[in-house]
């Protein structure tokens, strides 16, 4: 029903569809969450390299307008507020009077975005099958989905699939400065990430309690519990199980988060985007994985990155709707500490 009337009010837009012969106007489409955001980075970086002189921009979500923020190969970020609707209709005629004649769409999770970008005029709209909210019929170059990374699917609608998949973020100094004042003063400093945007990827709090013990006790290592706003009650209930820990949930901005993440040796986490926080910015790191598929998801083409997974336990996975993930209970604290350290034989 929705889509019908997407469908009638497209009819109403004007015909008229920017084109252009020399250096492109790109506008680029990434409205979802944080792993999603940093997936774009290296396209757009590919995408700056392939076209000097075109003018780059993005429509992304506040957390990504946060990723993305100095980045130098943007000319400018557009983004999309709650409701995607209201401030859609107040971006349109911003968007037309730049005339795009190209939009990428990366990735979106919100259904006016596409028929915004339809109604901006570009005469190009690249993007891939089966993930538009069924309005598949509004790109113009269509590519079929595939099992392929989320970070080469975006390499591959930019037209870069050699490209380097490295991620990027572009920290200030400030930032910097703010991490280093959370960072625990000691010789062996673990991150932990226990909290998940969606239930079905967590590992049991106790689990993580038992493997940051053993990390204390074992190789005399300082525990620090991360998480947003919403995940600082279970940041803090781990922190407190664990000696000498500490939680820094909720207490600081996604950028210094990843300056700090930067800054540890090494970072424990759940298959959720602090994740590719670590990914990108050159920790080593475990993530350990069951309903997900890291193939998609996980660490790609880094030698940083570590993956402890187990085969899911549901056929088929039942994903947001699951409550109990004992999928993931196939991973032990003593496997996950063996993956750190492994027993030599």
């Amino acid at each position: 029903m929705k889509n019908k009337l997407i469908r009638g009010l497209l009819t109403l837009a004007p015909s008229k569809k920017f084109e252009r012969k020399g250096e492109p106007r790109i506008l680029i489409v990434s409205t979802t969450g944080l792993g999603d955001s940093l997936w774009g980075t290296p396209a757009i970086r590919a995408l700056r390299m392939k076209y000097p002189q075109a003018t780059l921009s993005l429509l992304t979500s506040p957390i990504g307008a946060q990723v993305f923020q100095n980045n130098p190969h943007l000319n400018e970020i557009f983004t999309l507020k709650d409701p995607a609707l209201m401030s859609s209709c107040k971006l349109l005629k911003t968007l037309r009077k730049k005339a795009f004649d190209t939009a990428l769409i990366f990735h979106l999770s919100q259904r006016p975005v596409l028929p915004l970008v339809t109604l901006a005029g570009p005469a190009k709209i690249v993007g891939t099958t089966g993930i538009n909210k069924g309005l598949d019929h509004l790109l113009t170059d269509p590519l079929p989905q595939t099992k392929t990374h989320e970070i080469q699917r975006r390499l591959e609608i930019a037209g870069c699939p050699e490209a380097s998949p490295e991620m990027e973020l572009f920290l200030t100094e400030d930032e910097n400065h703010t991490a280093l004042s959370h960072l625990p003063d000691a010789p062996l400093v673990i991150g932990m990430h226990p909290g998940a945007k969606d239930k079905f990827k967590q590992w049991d709090p106790k689990h993580f309690v038992e493997l940051g013990r053993k990390l204390a006790q074992e190789k005399g290592a300082t525990l620090l519990i991360t998480g947003d706003r919403s995940e600082a009650p279970l940041a803090e209930q781990i922190a407190q199980a664990i000696p000498h820990a500490h939680s820094v949930a909720g207490k600081l901005p996604v950028r210094v988060t990843a300056a700090l993440i930067e800054k540890l040796s090494l970072f424990i986490t759940n298959d959720t985007g602090p994740m590719h926080l670590a990914f990108a910015m050159g920790t080593p790191t475990l993530a350990l994985f069951s309903p997900t598929d890291p193939r998609l998801c996980g660490p790609y083409k880094i030698s940083h990155g570590t993956v402890l997974q187990k085969p899911r336990t549901c056929t088929p996975c039942i994903r947001k709707k699951c409550r109990s993930p004992f999928c993931m209970e196939q991973i032990s604290p003593q496997e996950a500490y063996e993956a750190i350290f492994p027993t030599r034989s």
